[in-house]
């Protein structure tokens, strides 16, 4: 008898595929539309009182989930701080610098910054001696040409796109993207999950010890709280773990390509739920933005290593 050959491994089945990539476009749909909440939540709380809410809700959530699946980490402290480290970088500052932003900007043109981190992480990682691509270079170069043309496009009389506004957006956009480099190789050390959800507990705490005084709890409509609970849990925990889930099954790479439309989706709702009127050139200048961002993390053979589970783009964003 011949003998019989060893079975081959197989990939998810179609069901499998399908649930995965409905979680990717759910994600997609949240942290764009979570672009707007945090516009419309600026109208009713400070922005001490947005963060704080939404760190301790999703804080509380993740670590749990990350303790039930993986047990309490048995970090070294060293290990214990780089977490700290890298996740006050990604949480405190990056909300710090974010929410002065997008309360000085349309929420469709912060989505749209926001929308640069995958392309800021390609520079920032020629710095730490990674490669890249022709392709992916030049779709930084298409994105930046994006970039620059928002940039003159805020000295015309009258632009809807202040300076200062697009200034803190991109130093938040430049902080998520050394949080995204630092965050590869940390949680394929300690784990996705784990990472994420010490790193944001942790990380965020300075910021909590600051804007605890500030926090405004009398006079607020419960709607608004119940906005700051969708926005926690929505963009910080069920868009992490459906993301998580979507690289994991269809691939890192073919997964990212679906961060390029969070920023349309942030465009569109600001323009249908917050009324807000760009002119047309800056729908041209983040049709540029985006296509560059899309041409930079489309799938295909790339030198950068490939990420892993956890999100590359602002959750929050």
């Amino acid at each position: 008898m011949a003998p019989t050959s060893p079975s081959l491994p197989t990939g998810p089945d179609a069901r499998t595929t399908r649930l995965a990539l409905t979680g990717v476009v759910v994600t997609v749909i949240l942290w764009g539309g979570n672009v707007v909440l945090l516009k419309a939540l600026l109208s009713h709380l400070n922005a001490e009182s947005i963060n704080t809410g939404r760190f301790l809700l999703a804080s509380a959530v993740l670590v749990t989930l990350a303790v039930r699946a993986h047990g309490w980490p048995r970090w070294t402290w060293q290990t214990w701080l780089t977490v700290a480290g890298v996740g006050l970088l990604g949480n405190s500052v990056f909300q710090t610098l974010f929410l002065i932003g997008i309360r000085l900007s349309p929420a469709g043109v912060a989505g749209v910054v926001n929308g640069l981190v995958p392309v800021l992480v390609l520079p920032l990682g020629l710095l730490l001696g990674q490669a890249v691509t022709r392709r992916q270079a030049a779709g930084v170069g298409v994105a930046f040409a994006g970039l620059l043309t928002l940039l003159l496009l805020t000295r015309q009389p009258g632009s809807p796109v202040p300076l200062a506004g697009l200034g803190w957006l991109l130093a938040a956009a430049t902080a998520w993207a050394l949080y995204t480099l630092f965050n590869r190789t940390l949680s394929g050390r300690v784990g996705a999950l784990p990472f994420v959800a010490f790193s944001l507990a942790l990380g965020s705490l300075p910021y909590l010890l600051y804007a605890a005084p500030h926090v405004e709890l009398a006079g607020t409509p419960p709607l608004a709280w119940a906005g700051v609970a969708l926005s926690g849990l929505g963009a910080n925990v069920v868009a992490y773990l459906a993301w998580a889930r979507g690289a994991q099954v269809l691939g890192a790479a073919r997964t990212s390509v679906w961060n390029t439309l969070a920023p349309m989706v942030a465009l569109i709702l600001s323009a249908a739920l917050l009324h807000e009127r760009l002119p047309l050139s800056v729908w041209a200048a983040a049709a540029v933005i985006l296509g560059g961002a899309a041409l930079a993390n489309w799938p295909g053979r790339t030198a950068t290593p490939p990420a892993s589970g956890a999100p590359e783009k602002a959750p929050t964003g």
